[in-house]
Parts: structure tokens; C-alpha cells; sequence
């Protein structure tokens, strides 16, 4: 396909996650390749927020790095036709129309299926006729694909749309948090509270401060923030198998065609500590897997085994503190017998001086009216879902 051809990406979010996914392509857009290896002069592409994605309009090879490069998207889709289909027959003709033989290098295909408010509304049938359209074409379809590719079939009012994932894997697994605690917290999610801190602070701002997750887990939050600037070439994404697929992508040179990625973390500093050993070593490994894939100048970074009540003030500079603390379970907290929300944020105040403080908590009532630490102000308040669980994201700055 030749790269001046525009096509359609969907690219799949959570809910209320649409604008920051478009101001993330925005951001991204100038740091991408042509597909000569240059830098990328394309235009920013057109698009179209929805809810639970963003429609992207864009040059083959640019809207494929997307991949590499969004922190909160979930995947990217490649969106092979859109028809309108009130009956089985039509629904074959178009699947069987569909070129596939021009990007899959293989007959091997997964159907997600999903309909509603549609004539056509037994997903089970949409499949079987889709796979039976396929079938017609699959034998001429040759190639070595390793695995199956997943292909959605959405129809909604009577409109179908058929999008082929080139991401493979959710987005959110960069590969090098290979090690998790009993309740992780996805990358998208802890990319999404990093970028709401950071709305407005310029780059000479953030690399003073010392980024702090005082109940840092296997480390996500500490890791996501490190790498926030740096895409993901590193993975196995499903577009590598494509017929189409642009060659420099699939070259093991690629990351040297990318000439304007910042070098540097966002902080100047990371600390990540937790009261829990066993996870401040899989904090450990997983850091010494991000090293390994990753090269990022004067990286700082460290994860230590302490508890947030424990101890002394610290005396760091400019300190963002970040946490995300267990849900449901007590913080025995010396002098109180029940846990209190209200002391975890304290004392993340007190203990730090902190400028920001930011905590993901279950959205609750009693979270909701939450008092802003002593010299502090409530400054967002963003309620989401993590792994089925409705949270809310509260960010505190000093006064």
C-alpha cells in the first residue's frame, strides 16, 4: 500500500480516556517516521472522538506506530471496510469481498463479534456466516503467520464496520512488567494519572522533581512515569505479520531512524518504595527488564523495601507523590485502629512536602469527601473503572 494512501484507525480506550488518547497522537505525531525513515511531515491527521475511542484518519506507516507510541490507548484497529447490512447474504458478500489476501500472510483468523440495535443480532450467526465468507477465500491466502489474526466485527444500527488489531497484545503490556502483585494496576491507567499531573507543567519543570510512589507495588506508576516519553519498539505487534506491513518497521534497526524521541525521563529522579519485600523485588526485576529494553540517559531510579509510616520527614526537593494503595485492606497506621484514607494523604504531605499528591482510591462516598491535606487544595477528581473497579482519581496541590 503505498504510504500517501490515508486509512482509517480506530484506536480502543476506556471510557473518558478520548481526549487524552487524541492528545497523545497530537503529541506523538511530529516524532514518527515517514516511511523512507525521515522525519514524519505529514499533516496531523483528522480525528473523530467517540466514546471509548478515537477514529484516526492517517497514512498507513504513521497510523501503525501509533502502537509504539500511545500510553493510554488499549489498541490500535485497522479498519478494513464499513457497510450498512440488514441481512446474512450481504453481510457474506462483503466479508468474502474484503481483499485479505493483500495483508494477511496467513488464513488463520479470531472473530470478536459484537451487535446491537441491529437487524442482525445473534453474534454466534455473524460469526459463523463471517467464517463461512472467509472460508470461500482463505485457501488462496498463503504465507508463514505464526499466529491467528483477530479481526472485529462491530454493527451497530445496521452499521457494520470490520477492523483488523495490529496491536496484538493489549497496549498496556510494554513488556518489561513481567512481575505483578496480587492487584496490579494496568499501564494505561497509571500512564492516564501520570498525564494529569503533568498537564501544564513545561519539561524544565518535571525534571527537577522527584517522582515518589510510596506504595509502589511491582513498581508500574515508578516504570510508566520513567519511560512516558519513550515508544515501545520491543514487542511482538500483530502488524509485523501483515503482507503490508512497511519493511523498516520489521528491521532491527529501527529505533535509530527516530531522530526527535527525548532521551531523558520526565523527573529527574524516581523512588519507589512499599512495605511488602517480596513485591519491592519484582519492582527490582522488572527495572532490571525495562534497562534491558529501553535506553533512557541518566536514568535514576530506585525501589526500597519501607514503610510510608515509618521514619522521618525527607528531605528531597520538588516531590510529586503517586500511589495507589491497596483497596479494601487496612493501613495499620500506629495510634489509629482503622484505616483512614484521610492519614494515607497526610502523611504523604507531611512526610514528603510534597508540591503534588495524587491517589487512586475506590469511589466511594466517604472518598469523595476527602479533606485536602493542611496546606493543600483539591485539584481534579476523575472517576474511572480499574479492572471492573470504580476508582477515583484525586490530585492535591500545595497552596
Amino acid at each position: 500500500m503505498a504510504a500517501e494512501t490515508v486509512s482509517s484507525f480506530y484506536i480502543s480506550c476506556a471510557l473518558g480516556f478520548e481526549e487524552t488518547v487524541a492528545a497523545e497522537i497530537r503529541r506523538a505525531w511530529p516524532l514518527m517516521i515517514e516511511i523512507n525513515g525521515q522525519p514524519n511531515q505529514s499533516p496531523l491527521p483528522e480525528m473523530t472522538l467517540g466514546t471509548g475511542g478515537v477514529l484516526v484518519q492517517a497514512p498507513m506507516a504513521l497510523g501503525l506506530q501509533l502502537n509504539f507510541f500511545l500510553k493510554t490507548a488499549h489498541r490500535v484497529l485497522w479498519r478494513l471496510a464499513e457497510f450498512k447490512v440488514r441481512d446474512f447474504p450481504k453481510l457474506f458478500e462483503k466479508i468474502q469481498k474484503i481483499p485479505w489476501g493483500n495483508f494477511l500472510n496467513g488464513p488463520g483468523i479470531d472473530w470478536q463479534i459484537a451487535a446491537s440495535k441491529s437487524r442482525l443480532n445473534n453474534e454466534k450467526r455473524i460469526e459463523e456466516v463471517c467464517t463461512e465468507a472467509f472460508a470461500k477465500v482463505a485457501s488462496k491466502i498463503q504465507g508463514a503467520a505464526k499466529t491467528k489474526q483477530t479481526v472485529y466485527v462491530r454493527i451497530h444500527d445496521d452499521l457494520c464496520s470490520v477492523s483488523l488489531d495490529s496491536s496484538g497484545e493489549h497496549l498496556h503490556k510494554r513488556g518489561w512488567g513481567l512481575l505483578k502483585g496480587e492487584a496490579p494496576l494496568r499501564e494505561t491507567l497509571a500512564a492516564y494519572m501520570i498525564m494529569e499531573m503533568m498537564e501544564g507543567a513545561p519539561a524544565t519543570k518535571t525534571q527537577q522533581v522527584t517522582f515518589v510512589d510510596p506504595m509502589c507495588g511491582s513498581g508500574t506508576l515508578v516504570l510508566e512515569a520513567a519511560s512516558l516519553w519513550q515508544p515501545v519498539f520491543d514487542r511482538a505487534y500483530a502488524f509485523l505479520e501483515w503482507k503490508n506491513a512497511p519493511k523498516i518497521f520489521k528491521s532491527p534497526l529501527l529505533k535509530k531512524n527516530y531522530k526527535l524521541i527525548p532521551e531523558t525521563a520526565p523527573f529527574k529522579t524516581y523512588w519507589g518504595f512499599d512495605i511488602d519485600g517480596a513485591v519491592v523485588k519484582a519492582a527490582r526485576e522488572n527495572l532490571a527488564t525495562f534497562e534491558s529494553k529501553l535506553e533512557v540517559k541518566n536514568l535514576k531510579v530506585r525501589f526500597e523495601n519501607e514503610n510510608l509510616f515509618d521514619g522521618e520527614k525527607k528531605t528531597l526537593g520538588p516531590v510529586w507523590c503517586l500511589a495507589n494503595p491497596p483497596y479494601g485492606e487496612r493501613l495499620h497506621v500506629e495510634g489509629q485502629e482503622e484505616f483512614s484514607y484521610q492519614a494515607l494523604i497526610q502523611k504523604m504531605a507531611d512526610k514528603f512536602s510534597a508540591e503534588k499528591i495524587g491517589v487512586l482510591l475506590p469511589n466511594k462516598n466517604i472518598v469523595k469527601n476527602l479533606k485536602a491535606p493542611e496546606g493543600y487544595k483539591k485539584q481534579k477528581d476523575l472517576a474511572f473503572s480499574n479492572g471492573g473497579l470504580e476508582v477515583l482519581f484525586l490530585l492535591f496541590i500545595r497552596k
